[in-house]
């Protein structure tokens, strides 16, 4: 014959363990700037670090124009463009991190 346990839902709570989210990995503007090639192009954002080494090429206004923003913040250019839904989609694709607080726009 089975016999069941019965657990009480504070015993329960006494062994639940907290799980963290992993870190956001944060970069200083310094780290971005030596990412400004085309092995190697990370771009900013809004705050946001993204790696669009793989984009470059794909990039429907072409390679010059993440080119000349490499290394660098784009914020300003990607939003005067105008960027559809569809590109802020993409872009998200190639998020690797956050600014460090100290270099933030928005802190």
């Amino acid at each position: 014959m089975a016999v069941a346990a019965v657990v009480s839902p504070s015993a329960h709570l006494q062994t639940t363990v907290t799980h963290r989210s992993p870190r956001v990995p944060e970069f200083s503007k310094d780290e971005v700037a030596d990412h400004c090639e085309i092995h190697s192009c990370w771009i900013i954002v809004c705050d946001k670090v993204y790696d669009v080494t793989n984009f470059t090429r794909e990039h429907p206004g072409g390679l010059d124009v993440i080119m000349e923003y490499g290394g660098r913040d784009a914020t300003v250019a990607f939003m005067d463009k105008g960027h559809s839904n569809d590109a802020w989609i993409v872009l998200s694709d190639y998020y690797i991190g956050e600014l460090v607080k100290k270099d933030r726009i928005n802190k």
